[in-house]
């Protein structure tokens, strides 16, 4: 399945893109997600270990794998991809996520992002239907309210006028085994999604 996401973030693109090469923020920025141990530094990235949990109702899963950044600076842009297992539903998931960085003006930067991705096992009933896109969407506000914070609380934002990239203070990797973060409510998605469309149609309906 193929999803494209975009969200805008007020700052410069100078400013923005620097967080992109910073993992252990982008992971945390992310709901549902915890890295396994350190960044492992490669060429134009890294490569990372990475737990994505997510509650479907009564069914929790936990997806363990392993994926790889790449970045091209001169291009702002890069690619995220992965695999990862859940272990007792004996689900499958790989993917991979592009991300483009377009400046819009001088305090201004869109993030373009498109993910094609494949879910195999009892949970992939889960991954069908248009309500995935709107959870995508949903997942994706969220995503971009948490990075959001993490710049405006970064030094970055002091260099805001910078023309040049100025590097992120290094985010302190947990190395633990095994570390799990909160898991992503997909249900607590779904019914904010819900509520979105009928607040929206009773406004329609009642003008």
């Amino acid at each position: 399945m193929q999803l494209e996401q975009s969200f805008t973030l007020p700052f410069a693109r100078a400013v923005v893109w620097p967080a992109f090469a910073d993992e252990p923020m982008l992971v945390a920025c992310m709901p549902g997600a915890a890295l396994q141990g350190a960044p492992r530094p490669a060429e134009q990235g890294a490569d990372i270990d990475l737990l994505f949990t997510v509650k479907l109702g009564p069914i929790t899963g936990a997806f363990l794998g392993s994926g790889a950044v790449r970045r091209d600076d001169a291009a702002w842009c890069g690619t995220f991809s992965g695999s990862g297992a859940d272990r007792k539903s004996g689900s499958r998931a790989k993917g991979e996520a592009s991300f483009a960085l377009i400046e819009l003006n001088a305090a201004s930067t869109r993030v373009d992002v498109k993910v094609d991705y494949s879910l195999t096992g009892p949970l992939a009933q889960f991954s069908r239907g248009a309500i995935v896109k709107e959870l995508a969407a949903a997942l994706t506000c969220d995503f971009a309210a948490n990075l959001r914070e993490r710049i405006e609380a970064s030094p970055l934002m002091s260099a805001a006028a910078a023309t040049e990239p100025v590097p992120l203070a290094p985010t302190k990797a947990r190395t633990e085994a095994h570390v799990e973060a909160a898991p992503l409510d997909a249900g607590r998605l779904f019914w904010r999604i819900l509520w979105s469309r009928i607040s929206g149609w009773f406004g329609r309906a009642h003008p």
